[in-house]
């Protein structure tokens, strides 16, 4: 896998891999294959009623070249397309170890931003679970800001259960804390 290609430090523990929800693919992907149909669709219009919809006698049977190159060319960008949102999909991570987060984004085929930062620069940790679909599905939006610049902010959407996310993400930063000696006592 990706992340196992990722240098941890001596004794750092992997604590939880996440990628989008399922549902986020899926829905993408469903719209692709109606892409995909698009150019059949046409033809099957076009040769139920031909005299109807263009008012000219056109005979498809002169045209055959040039529509299996125009479906061939609308189908290959198609699932090119379809390729493009899978491996989006398949290499957008977050890692969540006990000392750092890990986001692996993927932008396009040839293009990865792989960014990091440790725990104890972590400020805040948001959820967001907006709709029907993510809020019965349990997925949503998660944002994490740190100290510093603003572009040292991870943002991502269609995460799966945004909660527990946020909940080891808390945990692994209070043990990392802890460990670091930087929580005081509420005794004090």
């Amino acid at each position: 896998m990706l992340y196992e290609k990722i240098q941890l430090e001596q004794g750092e523990a992997i604590l939880t891999v996440v990628r989008r929800h399922w549902f986020v693919i899926v829905t993408e992907l469903f719209g692709i294959f109606f892409m995909l149909l698009i150019p059949f669709f046409i033809l099957f219009l076009l040769a139920l009623f031909p005299h109807r919809l263009l008012n000219i006698d056109l005979s498809l049977a002169h045209y055959t070249k040039l529509i299996t190159f125009a479906v061939s060319a609308w189908s290959i960008l198609t699932i090119m397309t379809a390729f493009t949102i899978w491996t989006h999909y398949f290499l957008d991570l977050w890692i969540v170890t006990d000392r750092r987060i890990i986001l692996v984004d993927q932008i396009k085929f040839f293009n990865r931003n792989v960014s990091m930062f440790r725990l104890e620069r972590l400020q805040d940790i948001e959820f967001h679970i907006n709709g029907v679909f993510p809020t019965l599905l349990n997925f949503g939006t998660i944002e994490a800001q740190t100290a510093g610049a603003e572009e040292s902010n991870f943002r991502s959407t269609g995460i799966p259960d945004p909660r527990g996310l946020q909940a080891t993400i808390q945990k692994a930063m209070d043990a990392r804390l802890t460990t670091l000696g930087r929580v005081t006592t509420m005794t004090e």
